[in-house]
């Protein structure tokens, strides 16, 4: 690259945004980027990182091309993402069985290792209930229904009842044996002497 050519290439900004990399030439949709991707996403990897490739386009764009590209590259990419969660899964299991992960070069376990193990698979675990509550979630719901799997309640009716006469109560205006004769302003009672 000449040397006039280099200093307008700075002069307009390195890369996308400003921010380093290739130049912003536009996302360009080809059948094999977006073949790609979906194979990417569906072993587990996520879109991000798929993005940060030199050849890929942004990730914004990706997300455009799943609504303006409904009827191609919509489905592909949803069954992708769906194919993925499931590869997320998989791997926590093998997170949980690696046991040749968690043995240190002295020869010992590494508590370290097994705690990071520990937290990648919480976070997975975690992703997974967000992502796909119905299938890896822990949500339980109970159902209640009637007979035959009718509805338990059919009708609710309101029936006027007879007003009840209130019990009387009979009050004893005495306290320890001694009756009461007047109340203070204050509302405190005064006892009568004997």
């Amino acid at each position: 690259m000449a040397r006039s050519q280099l200093a307008s290439a700075l002069k307009r900004g390195s890369g996308r945004n400003g921010r380093g990399g290739r130049p912003d030439t536009g996302p360009v949709y080809t059948d094999e980027i977006a073949e790609e991707i979906c194979d990417r996403l569906a072993a587990g990897e996520p879109l991000a990182v798929i993005c940060r490739d030199a050849h890929m386009p942004d990730e914004k764009a990706v997300r455009k091309w799943v609504t303006t590209r409904a009827d191609t590259f919509g489905p592909k990419y949803t069954r992708a993402r769906d194919i993925g969660y499931d590869s997320i899964a998989e791997r926590i299991l093998e997170l949980g069985d690696s046991k040749t992960e968690c043995i240190g070069p002295d020869g010992y376990i590494d508590n370290g290792e097994i705690q990071r193990l520990r937290m990648l698979s919480e976070n997975r675990k975690w992703l997974l209930a967000k992502l796909r509550p119905k299938q890896y979630g822990e949500k339980v719901t109970q159902e209640i229904t009637g007979e035959d799997g009718g509805a338990l309640i059919t009708r609710i009716e309101l029936v006027p009842v007879a007003a009840r006469p209130r019990p009387q109560i009979e009050h004893d205006d005495s306290v320890n044996g001694s009756p009461l004769v007047a109340r203070t302003p204050k509302g405190t009672r005064k006892r009568q002497k004997s």
